[in-house]
């Protein structure tokens, strides 16, 4: 009996050292280059520009090189392109440039360029979709011009690290509303959707950035880049007519100097995965607000009682309500957005506060919002694309798949009847109640020289 329990304990010792997985599939931390960023542009002849970040460990952790405690000695990340036929394949060509195997598994960004883009990319991001390492919460990123240059520029004048940086960029969606940050899980289902379409931030260089003397395939940067902040120097540019919500709510033409290297602002929207056009900043804002996604921003308008002087506000929103109606082929969508003003910075001595001028600041809001709503709508529309979902609610009014199907959203959102309004109410008006006083021998002058 006793031999018997020997033979029964030593098989099951065995059963568990052989199931025990032990290190045999180990990967030290020296052998792996942890990509940051990747970036993909459109080479020759059918051939992928796929861009590298990767970072450096010991100087990400505060290295203790020849910097001293706590400062790095070299740089944060180094940047590498590769021409090949996959972005796949070219993993395993800056292997053998780096010495290290590459991982994605924490990369955080992907930055699709442009002219890639406009072809087509849904072959690139079905492959991507599919990677085991590819994380579906890494933000998209569209680069106005190429991916590699945006990926060589990016440098943080505040943060150590590209990825981080990218990060407190995507945060800032939630405090402007002039992009909306994307994830590639959402992305990918948006490519694939029929009830709305893929989007994603544009993210450009700045105007004041120049790029080196061209190289093999990109252009390199200096460490620093040269950004010109000489005395006597204006960031006023010649805007040539241009207005707010126009161009100069552009990634890229942000009338500005000195500061980081890049900027984000507006949308790329795409058809399948061809981008077929882009909103800009303030089209973008009616965009997050046609969605419900609207959080708060900063807006300037005429004021309504002095019209040759801007006023500011602060816009918190408080949703969306979307109702949608099908006649057959005929759609009528309703959208109401409702905001409220919690601040407001004037020019002038106009009293909002009072209640006989509360309307009046709530009327040019909703007047001017609902213009925006139906620029952004009617820009959609040229493009033949529903980058406000509006599609969820029309497929509601259908009773089987097959039929909603059928009915081909994206060639019914051209003409579909889309009715957009905006409830606004002023909520708050700032710490103080009314505008600063004017001593009465002020008030005097000020007519007197206006007569």
């Amino acid at each position: 009996m006793n031999g018997w329990r020997r033979v029964m304990v030593a098989i099951a010792l065995v059963v568990v050292v052989v199931g025990c997985p032990g290190c045999w599939d180990k990967v030290e931390l020296e052998d792996v280059a942890w990509v940051q960023a990747m970036g993909f542009d459109k080479g020759p002849d059918g051939y992928t520009v796929t861009t590298f970040q990767v970072g450096v460990p010991r100087n990400l952790r505060g290295g203790v090189g020849g910097g001293g405690a706590g400062v790095p000695s070299g740089p944060y990340h180094v940047t590498v392109s590769v021409l090949a036929k996959t972005s796949f394949e070219a993993i395993d060509l800056v292997a053998l440039n780096l010495g290290r195997r590459l991982s994605l598994e924490h990369t955080q960004s992907f930055v699709f360029g442009e002219e890639l883009a406009r072809a087509d990319i849904r072959g690139l991001a079905s492959g991507m979709d599919r990677f085991r390492e590819v994380r579906g919460s890494a933000f998209v990123f569209l680069a106005r011009g190429r991916a590699e240059d945006v990926l060589r520029a990016m440098t943080s004048p505040l943060d150590v690290s590209p990825s981080r940086f990218l990060q407190t960029i995507v945060q800032q969606h939630r405090h402007t509303g002039l992009f909306e940050a994307t994830q590639f899980a959402p992305f990918i289902w948006g490519i694939q959707s029929d009830a709305h379409t893929a989007s994603a931030p544009i993210i450009a260089l700045a105007k004041d950035i120049r790029p080196g003397v061209p190289t093999g395939m990109g252009r390199e940067y200096p460490a620093s880049p040269g950004i010109g902040e000489r005395i006597g120097e204006t960031a006023l540019p010649d805007v040539g007519g241009a207005t707010a919500g126009s161009s100069m709510l552009e990634a890229g033409r942000m009338p500005r100097l000195g500061g980081g290297p890049v900027e984000v602002m507006g949308t790329a929207v795409f058809s399948g995965g061809q981008m077929v056009g882009d909103l800009d900043g303030e089209e973008t804002r009616a965009m997050m607000m046609l969605k419900g996604r609207f959080e708060r921003a900063a807006f300037s308008i005429p004021d309504p009682m002095a019209p040759e002087y801007p006023l500011a506000l602060e816009i918190k929103g408080l949703g969306t309500r979307v109702r949608a109606r099908r006649d057959g082929e005929r759609v009528w969508i309703d959208v109401t957005v409702r905001v409220e003003i919690n601040y407001i910075f004037t020019r002038t001595q106009a009293d909002y506060t009072d209640p006989r001028n509360s309307p009046i600041v709530e009327k040019a809001v909703e007047e001017y919002l609902k213009a925006h709503l139906d620029r952004a709508i009617a820009r959609a529309k040229g493009m033949k694309v529903d980058p406000f979902g509006l599609g969820e609610y029309v497929r509601k009014t259908f009773w089987t798949w097959p039929e909603w199907e059928a009915f081909a959203w994206p060639t019914k959102f051209p003409d579909a009847l889309v009715n957009a309004s905006v409830k606004c109410n002023l909520a708050r008006y700032g710490m103080n109640l009314e505008p600063l006083s004017v001593p009465p021998g002020e008030r005097l002058r000020k007519q007197g020289d206006a007569e």
